[in-house]
């Protein structure tokens, strides 16, 4: 029998060909209606088909044709006798089965409205064609910009950059932690746009951390940066502060001022090179970090461990190390599973 996700495959690849017929079409529209985060990925497929020239070649549909035998599990995409089509539709018919399988068409060919909580794209009037980097819990990444600016990606961040960056500026798109060693270009200011504010330089080194739920931090090593906080209230003057080297500003939202003090820029970017640097932290916010960094869900089972304050430096240290030492700094217990952290008392 059939399953839900093979029959979503089979009437989108048969829209996507102009194949399909009215009965089909009004199926695949109740099926994707059951799932809008499906749906908005198909209506981006489709933008992408009806914009992009059609890859008819043998080798883009055997490769395809592999990538979707290896999810799959040995099972090639154009296996059904039951309903044989042109390579037309086969090809569609791959295309869209990754996307159901791995969710990560918009990651190849662009953006769609709101898919970083950022801003809102238009990609069907915009010709530049985005790019976007997304790293799991335990995954860093380091990229590389047109203009040779380079960017180091925290484990559960992601980042949204054009291919080829305009006559008159550089922009990107955050969520999570980087950090950017930019290309001087005086011509063309490069600006990270953020949930919370805009970031804008000319060309330096400076870290980001602006993950969901927790305050922004911006730290400069070298060069100067414009950190401008973003209000919901349209009426209020944009602020700006200026950070240098070895400042940082943390903001927590419109209803506080952006704070600035001391730091240290080689610390702050540690975690590029390995490094895991808490300073007063708590042992909440640690673990939360070790979370990341490991890809172990963390539980505490009493209340608490989780205010305990501490203060260490690790650099390329496993996960039991790290807790052995930090539990020697404050007493608690700790269990490491598979998938796992758990303290208590």
């Amino acid at each position: 029998m059939m399953t839900n996700e093979e029959r979503i495959t089979r009437l989108l690849a048969a829209r996507l060909a102009n194949e399909a017929t009215e009965a089909e079409l009004r199926e695949l529209e109740s099926l994707l209606a059951e799932d809008p985060a499906l749906q908005a990925r198909a209506q981006l497929l489709q933008r992408y088909c009806n914009n992009a020239p059609l890859h008819t070649s043998a080798g883009t549909e055997q490769a395809l044709e592999r990538t979707l035998a290896r999810i799959r599990g040995g099972e090639p995409v154009a296996s059904s006798t039951s309903d044989r089509r042109g390579a037309r539709y086969w090809w569609y018919a791959a295309a869209a089965a990754v996307l159901l399988l791995i969710g990560s068409i918009w990651a190849l060919w662009g953006p769609s409205a709101g898919s970083n909580n950022i801003t809102a794209f238009h990609p069907e009037t915009d010709t530049v064609r985005w790019m976007h980097r997304q790293n799991a819990k335990a995954i860093r990444a380091v990229l590389e910009l047109a203009d040779g600016s380079k960017i180091w990606l925290n484990a559960d961040s992601k980042i949204s950059y054009p291919e080829n960056f305009g006559p008159n500026s550089r922009e990107v798109f955050l969520t999570g932690e980087a950090f950017f060693q930019v290309t001087s270009d005086p011509g063309k200011p490069f600006t990270v746009h953020l949930n919370k504010g805009t970031i804008r330089v000319l060309g330096t080194s400076f870290n980001v951390r602006a993950y969901d739920n927790e305050p922004v931090k911006t730290s400069v090593t070298t060069g100067k940066v414009a950190f401008i906080p973003k209000y919901t209230d349209a009426d209020r003057k944009p602020d700006t502060f200026y950070i240098t080297p070895d400042e940082k500003v943390t903001w927590n939202d419109e209803y506080t001022r952006p704070e600035k003090a001391i730091t240290s820029g080689e610390e702050d970017r540690a975690w590029t090179d390995g490094g895991l640097v808490f300073r007063d932290a708590s042992l909440e916010d640690i673990c939360r970090e070790l979370e990341r960094t490991f890809g172990k869900k963390v539980q505490f089972d009493s209340d608490a461990p989780r205010h305990y304050r501490m203060t260490g430096a690790f650099r390329n240290n496993s996960l039991p190390e790290i807790l052995f030492y930090l539990s020697r700094s404050k007493n608690f217990r700790y269990t490491i599973t598979d998938s796992t952290l758990l303290i208590s008392e």
